[in-house]
């Protein structure tokens, strides 16, 4: 009897814990987990032959998209002549356009659309490497020039990339017209973490409504005199002023070409780790960031190699994997990576530098 009437006890109070631990668990709310970090590196995939950009006659560099309310993908990327060498890009660089039914391509080019301005303007010489977003109803496409005076550099390359400063360039519909800023959107500030030259912008939105952008200089921190560093910069308009940062980021080790997003309550940026000093490969490395501020390598770092896996299975080697711009499809994903890239070796008599398209699985 004493047997039975414990095993019913044991029953009842294993009942009541039951219940306990279930209505616990009701009374939780389901919580997103928004810190799970992104891991690129599992997303990209081959590329179709289609989704190149080449020109025997021209060198094709950096290439930022955006889809444009007619539903065509509209592609601004540098370019310069074959004849003026790679490193003709500081002075003879133009911005040009290119249009597609499909984000991938084939993209067909339609017009030069920026370059230099002239005497008397901060956009002297060259419009380089594009960077193109919609904030509201406008189209913002930043990029770099330079004016052509003497700040005290030991040769007049290095005068000129001295000079080099960043603008934007605003307009209502993808394909123009253009309306260029009056004076660069960001230019010496004392006590902050820039000076030299300022180049190689990227923006996002921030979820206040503000604007955040990373940009690559040199520091006036006597440490890091001869290191290449990003900073940031914030606005209340897409479009300036940007007051930068006092602190710069990631400048334990050298890297360049940043991307900026923001997506699942971080801030990610890809930069070209071309000396494998962050991921210990030449590639493309991934940072997080979750105030735009303090900034680490992400858990997975390593994006990708400087190889190209094609539609076929055939694989690339390159020499040049650079400039890394994303585009975003409607629901906020990562779709698309567009890189500067040259073979490492190839037959082909003309091996210029070319965009490729990268396409991102986004399920």
């Amino acid at each position: 009897m004493k047997k039975q009437n414990l095993l019913l006890l044991v029953v009842f109070l294993v009942s009541i814990l039951s219940c306990m631990e279930k209505k616990k668990t009701e009374r939780r709310p389901a919580i997103k987990n928004t810190s799970k970090e992104l891991v690129l590196s599992e997303l990209i995939q081959s590329v179709p032959f289609h989704s190149v950009l080449k020109d025997p006659n021209n060198y094709i560099w950096g290439a930022s998209m955006v889809e444009g309310e007619d539903q065509k993908y509209h592609l601004y990327y540098s370019t310069w002549p074959k004849s003026e060498g790679f490193a003709g890009w500081l002075d003879h660089s133009v911005i040009a356009y290119a249009v597609a039914d499909s984000p991938g391509g084939p993209y067909k080019h339609k017009e030069v659309i920026l370059e230099g301005f002239g005497k008397g303007h901060w956009n002297e010489q060259s419009a380089h490497n594009p960077h193109i977003k919609k904030f509201g109803n406008k189209y913002y496409l930043y990029f770099i020039s330079h004016v052509n005076d003497d700040f005290g550099r030991e040769s007049e390359k290095e005068n000129h990339r001295w000079g080099q400063r960043i603008g934007v360039a605003v307009a209502d519909t993808p394909n123009g017209p253009w309306v260029v800023s009056k004076s660069p959107l960001i230019e010496y500030q004392e006590e902050k973490g820039a000076e030299g030259y300022m180049v190689n912008p990227s923006v996002c939105q921030k979820p206040d409504g503000s604007y955040l952008m990373i940009f690559k200089t040199r520091s006036n921190n006597p440490e890091l005199k001869n290191r290449m560093i990003q900073c940031t910069a914030t606005s209340l308009n897409p479009d300036g002023p940007f007051i930068i940062a006092e602190t710069p980021i990631l400048t334990d080790k050298e890297a360049e070409d940043p991307f900026l997003w923001f997506q699942d309550g971080n801030y990610y940026a890809i930069l070209d780790d071309q000396r494998g000093l962050y991921t210990g490969k030449h590639g493309l490395a991934l940072f997080i960031s979750k105030d735009g501020k303090d900034w680490r390598s992400a858990e997975n770092p390593n994006v990708m190699i400087p190889e190209i896996t094609w539609e076929d299975g055939s694989v690339s080697d390159l020499k040049y994997l650079e400039r890394p711009q994303i585009w975003f499809n409607k629901n906020g994903k990562p779709a698309i990576l567009f890189c500067a890239v040259q073979l490492k070796n190839s037959t082909d008599s003309i091996n210029l530098p070319f965009n490729v398209h990268i396409p991102i699985k986004t399920n």
